[in-house]
């Protein structure tokens, strides 16, 4: 029988988390659409000031919530950090306020959001940047964010200043360097010394992990975002328009092509990057079958050898993370409508559905006896596997979580967009054991070695980009989360992005990244 666990946010301050059981179909739940990574704020500094006003005030008439407020915010993990409003009205007349919250690497952001108030002390944001609060006095207090998470804030003071810049020792020189003719979002993936990726230009290339040489180049009709599984003859990734795409692993000429998105399903074309960031599925390879997401909403199962569909889960809602195994027979994915689903391969039985409050692009993964999956709602979640008892939530602030964790030794480890953070949690608990800022997006799921952590990382150059995010890779001890050393990339192009979007990989003893500027390179592993 499958069980639903939907999450009720709570309703006020201090109160608990409700897991339910119910049977009852429930239509998805919407995500805010932003036009930048992770709530980069960027779309919301371009935001007009609408709602909160309708027009200039009368003369002379202010709010007795203007001003300046400082305070603290508490995660569900116990982490307190500090954070400050400045409410002030527009030339319009309309109530709106500046952020400055050091934590999330934002110092007096004019986000230019309309503050609603109800006349009777009660302030509120609903489009997009949620937050609830209530004055009295000289005191603010109320819940922040998808999560609801208490803040607390007094009246006065002044915002920190932004402290300076971090610089860390430079990173050892590439030893080889491929010239991909094209940027790319995918990941790089390793299989007996050689390197298989696309590019945003649709070339699919292998090239020799020992010295950066080409083996051979395919040439595809769309771009190509997904990371490649390899089989033992063939190599099986998703383009950009959601074919699945099966190539020849030793000439790497075409075997099939079997388009994934049903048109009739999905009531148009497939869309065009969904989800930002070319967020795209991995498929899984078992037993001679390929299971693969769709942006049609389905979770499909196709013939290895030569495409022809088995069959299709009807998921609820677009499936763009990677598809996981637990045990021999147990489908784990997440959907668009915040769902995580374990799944029977063989009955096609859901055993499990848990809900999370955002998107969920990553792909869940089980240790300690945690379903652990991050969402677009900016929470780490971890469900208890048997039953989908919700057990912790690990809050990145209004981050979304783009990185698969990786378990490893007791431990995972789990990368982040605006959080810009690797950390280390103990799984049972959600606890950190250590947080390292990295200064840049690292969707990509990190790379575990046994002595270093390594994480590439996304800058952006998009108009009203409000977080400074710095493109490259970075090496952490894996014990302290000590920054070894950072490789800096080239600074973004207009409207553009620059670093390492997609996860590393490791081929013997060097780290294989795939960049924004084209170029796929290897680093020593130290």
């Amino acid at each position: 029988m499958r069980r639903d666990i939907i999450l009720s946010m709570p309703p006020c301050q201090g109160a608990p988390i409700r897991a339910r059981t119910t049977k009852r179909r429930l239509p998805p739940r919407r995500t805010g659409r932003l036009l930048v990574a992770g709530f980069s704020l960027a779309a919301l500094c371009a935001l007009p000031a609408g709602r909160a006003g309708d027009g200039p005030p009368p003369a002379g008439a202010s709010d007795p919530v203007e001003g300046l407020w400082l305070g603290t915010i508490t995660a569900p993990q116990g982490s307190v950090a500090d954070i400050g409003l400045e409410f002030f009205r527009t030339a319009r007349g309309t109530l709106t306020f500046k952020l400055n919250f050091p934590d999330m690497f934002t110092y007096a952001v004019p986000l230019m959001l309309p503050v609603e108030a109800d006349g009777h002390g009660r302030y509120a944001v609903t489009s997009v940047f949620i937050l609830d609060l209530r004055l009295s006095g000289d005191r603010l207090a109320g819940t922040f964010g998808n999560g609801r998470l208490p803040i607390q804030l007094e009246r006065g003071g002044q915002f920190p200043p932004k402290p300076a810049a971090r610089h860390y020792p430079a990173a050892p020189a590439p030893l080889w360097k491929f010239d991909m003719g094209a940027g790319t979002w995918a990941p790089p993936v390793v299989a007996d010394d050689t390197v298989y990726v696309g590019t945003s230009a649709g070339r699919f290339h292998a090239v020799h992990a020992a010295d950066g040489s080409a083996a051979w180049t395919w040439r595809g009709a769309n771009g190509i975002d997904a990371r490649a599984v390899v089989g033992s003859d063939t190599l099986y990734v998703v383009d950009a328009k959601v074919n699945l795409v099966a190539l020849d692993r030793a000439r790497g000429s075409l075997r099939w092509l079997t388009p994934l998105h049903d048109e009739h399903i999905a009531g148009g074309p497939a869309p065009d990057n969904p989800t930002f960031n070319h967020r795209a599925a991995t498929p899984l390879l078992l037993g001679g079958v390929i299971y693969c997401g769709s942006s049609d909403g389905g979770l499909y199962a196709l013939d290895a050898s030569n495409g022809a569909k088995l069959w299709r889960h009807d998921a609820r809602a677009p499936v763009f993370s990677g598809v996981g195994l637990h045990g021999a027979d147990t489908l784990m994915f997440g959907t668009m409508d915040g769902s995580v689903v374990l799944l029977n391969r063989h009955t096609r039985q859901e055993i499990l559905r848990v809900r999370t409050g955002g998107g969920v692009v990553t792909t869940p993964v089980i240790a300690a006896g945690m379903l652990i999956a991050g969402s677009r709602d900016y929470l780490l979640y971890g469900f208890n596997a048997a039953d989908g008892a919700l057990a912790w939530r690990f809050s990145y602030w209004f981050s979304w979580i783009e990185s698969t964790p990786v378990a490893a030794d007791g431990l995972i480890y789990v990368g982040a967009s605006d959080y810009s953070r690797v950390t280390a949690l103990e799984p049972a608990t959600g606890k950190a054991r250590w947080a390292t800022p990295v200064h840049g997006m690292n969707w990509g799921s990190p790379l575990v070695t046994a002595d270093s952590v390594f994480t590439g990382t996304v800058s952006q150059h998009i108009a009203g980009t409000a977080i400074a995010h710095v493109g490259g890779i970075v090496a952490l001890d894996r014990a302290t989360g000590a920054v070894k050393w950072q490789l800096l990339a080239a600074a973004p192009p207009e409207n553009g992005f620059g670093g390492y979007a997609g996860s590393l990989a490791l081929a013997g003893d060097r780290v294989i990244a795939a960049g924004f500027d084209g170029n796929l390179i290897a680093l020593p592993a130290r």
